[in-house]
Protein backbone atom coordinates (compact mmCIF):
# COMPACT_ATOMS: atom_id res chain seq x y z
CA UNK A 1 0.00 0.00 0.00
CA UNK A 2 2.91 2.28 0.37
CA UNK A 3 3.79 2.70 -2.90
CA UNK A 4 0.11 4.51 -3.71
CA UNK A 5 -0.05 6.63 -0.68
CA UNK A 6 3.46 7.33 0.37
CA UNK A 7 4.93 8.56 -3.39
CA UNK A 8 2.96 11.31 -4.85
CA UNK A 9 1.37 9.46 -7.47
CA UNK A 10 -1.64 10.66 -9.83
CA UNK A 11 -5.12 10.70 -8.24
CA UNK A 12 -8.74 10.72 -9.04
CA UNK A 13 -11.34 11.96 -6.70
CA UNK A 14 -14.61 10.78 -7.85
CA UNK A 15 -17.17 12.64 -5.91
CA UNK A 16 -15.06 15.94 -6.11
CA UNK A 17 -17.05 18.96 -4.38
CA UNK A 18 -16.26 22.73 -4.00
CA UNK A 19 -18.14 22.79 -0.62
CA UNK A 20 -15.19 23.18 1.51
CA UNK A 21 -16.52 21.30 4.92
CA UNK A 22 -16.67 18.00 2.33
CA UNK A 23 -14.42 14.82 3.17
CA UNK A 24 -13.37 14.93 -0.24
CA UNK A 25 -12.25 18.64 -0.78
CA UNK A 26 -9.90 18.53 2.83
CA UNK A 27 -8.35 14.68 0.82
CA UNK A 28 -8.04 16.77 -2.08
CA UNK A 29 -5.87 19.49 -0.58
CA UNK A 30 -4.12 17.15 1.52
CA UNK A 31 -2.79 15.29 -1.35
CA UNK A 32 -1.95 18.07 -3.23
CA UNK A 33 0.13 19.82 -0.47
CA UNK A 34 2.36 16.43 -0.58
CA UNK A 35 2.94 16.80 -4.45
CA UNK A 36 0.07 14.39 -5.80
CA UNK A 37 -1.52 15.32 -8.98
CA UNK A 38 -4.97 15.28 -8.50
CA UNK A 39 -7.83 15.21 -10.63
CA UNK A 40 -11.23 16.06 -9.33
CA UNK A 41 -14.39 14.25 -11.07
CA UNK A 42 -17.79 15.53 -10.67
CA UNK A 43 -20.21 15.48 -13.64
CA UNK A 44 -22.21 18.29 -11.80
CA UNK A 45 -19.45 20.28 -11.64
CA UNK A 46 -17.69 20.04 -14.66
CA UNK A 47 -14.95 22.74 -15.82
CA UNK A 48 -15.51 24.28 -12.35
CA UNK A 49 -11.84 25.02 -10.74
CA UNK A 50 -11.75 22.50 -7.43
CA UNK A 51 -8.94 23.14 -5.36
CA UNK A 52 -7.28 25.31 -8.09
CA UNK A 53 -7.64 22.26 -10.88
CA UNK A 54 -10.47 22.53 -13.53
CA UNK A 55 -13.52 19.68 -12.89
CA UNK A 56 -13.51 16.62 -14.89
CA UNK A 57 -16.84 15.19 -15.75
CA UNK A 58 -15.88 11.37 -15.64
CA UNK A 59 -12.80 9.52 -16.28
CA UNK A 60 -13.21 9.39 -20.06
CA UNK A 61 -11.68 12.97 -19.34
CA UNK A 62 -8.47 12.14 -17.80
CA UNK A 63 -5.56 13.53 -19.72
CA UNK A 64 -3.75 10.13 -19.26
CA UNK A 65 -3.26 7.60 -16.77
CA UNK A 66 -3.97 7.86 -13.12
CA UNK A 67 -2.54 5.29 -10.17
CA UNK A 68 -5.46 5.48 -7.76
CA UNK A 69 -9.17 5.80 -8.62
CA UNK A 70 -10.64 7.27 -5.01
CA UNK A 71 -14.57 7.02 -4.84
CA UNK A 72 -16.38 9.30 -2.72
CA UNK A 73 -19.43 8.40 -4.05
CA UNK A 74 -22.14 5.93 -2.09
CA UNK A 75 -22.74 2.73 -3.59
CA UNK A 76 -25.86 3.41 -5.41
CA UNK A 77 -24.03 6.35 -7.41
CA UNK A 78 -20.71 4.36 -8.43
CA UNK A 79 -22.08 2.08 -11.42
CA UNK A 80 -20.80 4.81 -13.82
CA UNK A 81 -17.77 5.41 -12.59
CA UNK A 82 -16.73 1.34 -11.76
CA UNK A 83 -17.86 0.88 -15.45
CA UNK A 84 -15.52 3.64 -16.59
CA UNK A 85 -12.73 2.44 -14.21
CA UNK A 86 -12.46 -0.67 -16.22
CA UNK A 87 -12.11 1.33 -19.44
CA UNK A 88 -8.90 2.60 -18.41
CA UNK A 89 -5.67 1.68 -19.52
CA UNK A 90 -3.24 0.60 -17.61
CA UNK A 91 -6.42 -0.30 -14.98
CA UNK A 92 -6.03 2.06 -11.81
CA UNK A 93 -6.25 0.86 -7.89
CA UNK A 94 -9.60 1.31 -7.35
CA UNK A 95 -9.89 3.05 -3.24
CA UNK A 96 -13.38 3.12 -1.65
CA UNK A 97 -13.51 5.90 1.22
CA UNK A 98 -15.21 5.83 4.07
CA UNK A 99 -18.88 5.49 3.40
CA UNK A 100 -18.55 4.75 -0.56
CA UNK A 101 -18.08 1.04 0.66
CA UNK A 102 -19.01 -1.61 -2.05
CA UNK A 103 -18.50 -5.37 -1.14
CA UNK A 104 -20.20 -6.25 -4.12
CA UNK A 105 -18.12 -3.90 -6.59
CA UNK A 106 -15.13 -4.38 -4.94
CA UNK A 107 -15.66 -8.25 -5.11
CA UNK A 108 -16.31 -7.67 -8.90
CA UNK A 109 -12.95 -5.79 -9.17
CA UNK A 110 -11.17 -8.11 -7.66
CA UNK A 111 -12.48 -11.11 -9.31
CA UNK A 112 -11.46 -8.94 -12.74
CA UNK A 113 -7.91 -8.40 -11.26
CA UNK A 114 -8.28 -4.85 -10.13
CA UNK A 115 -6.55 -4.26 -6.66
CA UNK A 116 -8.95 -2.82 -4.89
CA UNK A 117 -8.21 -0.74 -0.73
CA UNK A 118 -11.08 -0.02 1.47
CA UNK A 119 -9.91 2.34 4.06
CA UNK A 120 -9.62 6.37 4.45
CA UNK A 121 -6.51 7.26 2.07
CA UNK A 122 -5.76 10.37 4.35
CA UNK A 123 -5.53 8.65 7.33
CA UNK A 124 -3.57 5.68 5.90
CA UNK A 125 -0.83 8.50 4.44
CA UNK A 126 -1.01 9.39 7.60
CA UNK A 127 -0.39 6.10 9.04
CA UNK A 128 2.03 4.58 6.99
CA UNK A 129 3.94 8.04 5.45
CA UNK A 130 4.33 10.06 8.62
CA UNK A 131 2.07 13.18 9.19
CA UNK A 132 4.23 15.84 7.56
Amino acid sequence: MRKWVCVPSRVALVGASPREDRPVSGIQAYLQARGFTVYPVNPAYRGASLGGVPCLGGLEDLPGPVDLVVLFLSPEKQAEALHQVRRLSPTPVVWFQPGAENPLGAENLRREGVEVVEDCILATHKRLCGKA
